[in-house]
């Protein structure tokens, strides 16, 4: 057994992997406890398959492991894992411009709106949605990818000349080193909300997580002109502008703080559109975006700043914004003649919250319903908080099933419904086919109907297995039956 710095481990490995069904000949296993189960218990797989290294953390998974087998013990296997993947990879991100992106909500829309913005570049995206580049776009699995696949990616960025890249950073990668040695030049911060507190203990334990791309992952970067973009109107905005290292260029945005460095002093609505009137430094720039509600212009703001502080051309900018129409499941509005429903992932008390107020405030002559679950064996302290806010904001709930997982969804909704203080109209429709049908067979122009929790997503997860399912396509089955 060798003991080594994290850091230290050989790049002379063929192949590597934390997956013991990917390891090869000469193979390197790295044995990581996840979530639900310990990598040791696959250590005998891994050599089988061809694993002969062995990285843990704990030298007690080396215990009757074959002397041909190289054993090496390291402080933080996941680091270590880091480390070996972005050698292996020749450290792909210094040859990109990356710029990470964090929040409870907003990452998915801002990230989207960045592409957009930077069309002209053919920028990079990896997350929630899809991972694309050139010619090149496939499904996400996760936010932000396993270090390897992440390393992977950025090593096929590079080689078709990609320059920048738009990367969503979520807390659970933060806390799983999945970024861990990918060298970050700029980082967003868009806002923090009740979210993963299943994952998280607290509050507290979730910002700190969220501020490492801060702290450590930007504060250490190998890149000279380092930006942080942040939201004033949060409150852990706030927080994070202390903690911030004085060799950062920190940009804020807000649409309530004049000292902002970007400041949305006006909106007027225009018909279906908005113009928004921004300052900057004495300057004043006017955008016009069908995008509608604070958040989305927060979002705006977000990436207007971003990119006029990296030097992107103003008028590029401008159209990228004006032509940008939401990104996928993020209030997304379903083509039809007359209805308006509306599909988004919202699904922590204060997406929520902004959707339906963004709808009731856009809609205010007609009624607003909703419907919408919670996700099972995940936080069970938002479902309370989520029904109270759908009681008062909305004129009807529909209460369904969203992610079940191994929990049973009458109960999830007997959750719900402890944050409803009186006997308003609403209604339980476990089976979500069924109740994206119902409500919109009795919806008409006088209303706007929310369907709430898995925009983008084309499954439903029940007892353990993901099953083919679309709030856009369902809805869409629907208009078709009931217009014929």
């Amino acid at each position: 057994m060798k003991r080594i710095k994290n850091n230290q481990i050989s790049k002379k490995f063929t192949n590597l992997s934390n997956n013991s069904k990917k390891i090869k000949k000469n193979g390197a296993f790295f044995i990581i406890n996840g979530e639900t189960q310990n990598g040791n218990l696959y250590i005998q797989d891994a050599i089988k398959n061809g694993a002969t290294n062995l990285i843990s953390e704990n030298k007690e998974d080396f215990k009757k492991i074959d002397k041909k087998i190289n054993t090496y013990l390291v402080s933080d296997t996941r680091k270590a894992f880091a480390n070996s993947c972005t050698k292996y990879f020749l450290n792909p991100s210094d040859k990109l411009d990356v710029c990470g992106i964090t929040g409870t909500n907003g990452k998915t829309s801002v990230s989207f709106l960045l592409k957009k913005i930077w069309r002209k570049e053919s920028p990079g995206l990896i997350g929630t949605i899809e991972t694309s580049y050139s010619k090149t776009k496939s499904l996400s699995s996760l936010t932000t990818p396993d270090t390897y696949e992440l390393n992977e990616t950025m090593s096929k960025m590079v080689k078709k000349n990609i320059k920048n890249v738009f990367l969503e950073v979520s807390s659970h990668s933060l806390a799983m080193s999945r970024i861990e040695c990918i060298n970050i030049n700029s980082a967003i911060f868009t806002n923090m909300s009740r979210d993963h507190l299943d994952f998280h203990k607290n509050f507290n334990e979730y910002f700190n997580c969220k501020s490492k791309l801060f702290m450590n992952h930007l504060r250490f970067s190998k890149s000279k002109n380092k930006i942080a973009v942040i939201n004033m109107d949060d409150k852990y905005g706030l927080k994070l502008l202390k903690l911030i290292n004085k060799n950062i260029k920190v940009i804020t945005y807000s649409l309530r703080n004049k000292n902002a460095d970007f400041y949305l002093k006006n909106n007027y609505k225009l018909n279906s559109k908005f113009l928004l009137e921004i300052e900057n430094k004495r300057k004043t720039y006017f955008i016009k975006t069908s995008l509608f509600g604070e958040y989305n212009f927060q979002n705006i703001l977000a990436a207007f700043s971003y990119s006029l502080t990296k030097g992107l051309n103003v008028e590029k900018i401008i159209k990228g914004i004006e032509a940008f129409r939401g990104a996928p499941g993020r209030l997304e509005k379903i083509k039809n003649n007359n209805l308006n429903i509306f599909i988004d992932y919202a699904h922590t008390p204060d997406a929520l919250k902004k959707s339906l107020i963004s709808l009731k405030e856009n809609f205010n002559n007609k009624k607003l319903f909703v419907v919408f679950g919670c996700g099972g064996n995940r936080d069970k302290g938002k479902r309370k908080t989520m029904g109270a806010i759908a009681e008062e904001f909305a004129d009807k709930v529909i209460l369904t099933s969203d992610n079940p997982r191994f929990e049973d969804p009458l109960k999830i909704i007997e959750d719900i419904l402890g944050g409803f203080k009186k006997k308003g109209e609403k209604a339980i429709i476990i089976n979500r086919r069924e109740a994206i049908r119902s409500s919109i067979k009795n919806l008409n122009y006088n209303c706007v109907l929310l369907i709430a929790g898995k925009g983008h997503e084309n499954y439903q997860e029940i007892d353990g297995k993901r099953k083919t399912f679309s709030d856009l396509e369902e809805a869409k089955e629907a208009l078709k039956e009931y217009a014929s």
